[in-house]
């Protein structure tokens, strides 16, 4: 690996995965919300980022939290809190902005309390519901998740629970919370009990040298071969809201191919810091573009008619998020190395 590549106490192959996921979801979010006509192109490229997005993050998630627990770091119990913290303050802001700049239908204090409670769970913000609501899990659990998950038995039962739950239904709603948990009908949220053989597979590649074994391609491809089968069968892909077992499997080949390339990359090359921003500064990035797209459509509508402009428009953004980022992690450098020779 690239000396550049080293840095401590972060994982540089699990950085550039973030980094990739990142970066095709706001340029999906480009086209889901600012986009007019959508068309067969960018409508393909977006339901294609749909089915890996939430999947794949999940994966970094057991992933990272895989890795944490086999530091010799010893973290408070504040130190944990301040992940879901920060989740949930960015669901807020990317929830509270969608109910002002897109939604239509007037704010209330009601409206906003429903969506501090997470009975409310605004678009292209809901994701982040569900990430607090595991994040926060995590605080007391995310020790045991990469022991179980190393242990077949228990990995495979993980996996087969998923996959039930994809195939269940439950009634949420005199529990709204629920929603962030299970499948329910008539809800387009993203439940985690359906997904969490990502996170479980996740953990399970935490540390390992490779990409993936033979084992694993075999299964993957046969997985997304399923999910495009059904989906040519029927004339549509199988259910996303809520999640179906096919469609949760549907992006595993995918997930190792985003797997392979980040090692392959982190590896071959000296990434450039500013390269894997995106990927160590994911909440900054999805809520930044989010508040800027809502904006955007809410003063001068769709103003992106094809998938060219709309890869701009995402370069842009992205050039734009880091440079802030960038500028502001040097003026805290420049004001720390300043203050102890202002007090001599």
């Amino acid at each position: 690996m690239s000396g550049r590549n080293e840095r401590r106490d972060r994982c540089a192959d699990l950085d550039a995965f973030k980094t990739l996921l990142v970066v095709g979801m706001i340029l999906a979010h480009v086209v889901q919300i600012v986009q007019a006509p959508i068309d067969t192109l960018a409508g393909c490229l977006s339901n294609l980022v749909n089915l890996i997005s939430f999947s794949g993050f999940l994966f970094a998630f057991g992933w990272g939290t895989a890795l944490s627990c086999c530091t010799a770091r010893v973290r408070t119990l504040w130190d944990r809190l301040k992940g879901p913290a920060k989740i949930l303050l960015a669901f807020y802001l990317s929830g509270i902005a969608h109910l002002v700049l897109i939604d239509g239908n007037g704010l209330s204090a009601a409206r906003i309390l429903s969506v501090v409670t997470l009975a409310d769970l605004p678009g292209h913000s809901e994701f982040l519901a569900s990430f607090f609501v595991l994040s926060l899990a995590m605080v007391g659990l995310g020790q045991w998740l990469g022991p179980v998950a190393k242990k077949p038995p228990f990995l495979l039962l993980g996996l087969a629970m998923s996959a039930l739950f994809g195939c269940v239904q439950v009634n949420t709603l005199d529990l709204p919370w629920l929603r962030i948990l299970f499948g329910a009908p008539n809800n387009m949220y993203f439940p985690l009990a359906p997904y969490a053989m990502w996170l479980f597979l996740g953990a399970y590649h935490a540390g390992k040298p490779e990409s993936f074994d033979r084992i694993a391609l075999y299964v993957a491809a046969l997985a997304t071969w399923g999910f495009l089968a059904v989906a040519m069968m029927a004339g549509h892909p199988p259910s996303r809201f809520p999640p179906s077992t096919l469609w949760v499997m549907g992006s595993a080949l995918f997930l190792l191919l985003y797997r392979a390339a980040s090692m392959s990359i982190v590896r071959r090359f000296a990434l450039p810091h500013l390269l894997t921003s995106p990927g160590r500064h994911i909440l900054i990035y999805l809520v930044a573009s989010n508040l800027a797209l809502f904006a955007c459509q809410n003063l001068f509508g769709h103003v992106i008619q094809n998938l060219w402009q709309a890869a701009l428009v995402t370069a842009a953004m992205l050039i734009m998020i880091a440079a802030a980022i960038e500028a502001v992690s040097t003026a805290t450098r420049t004001s720390r190395s300043l203050a102890p020779a202002a007090q001599t």
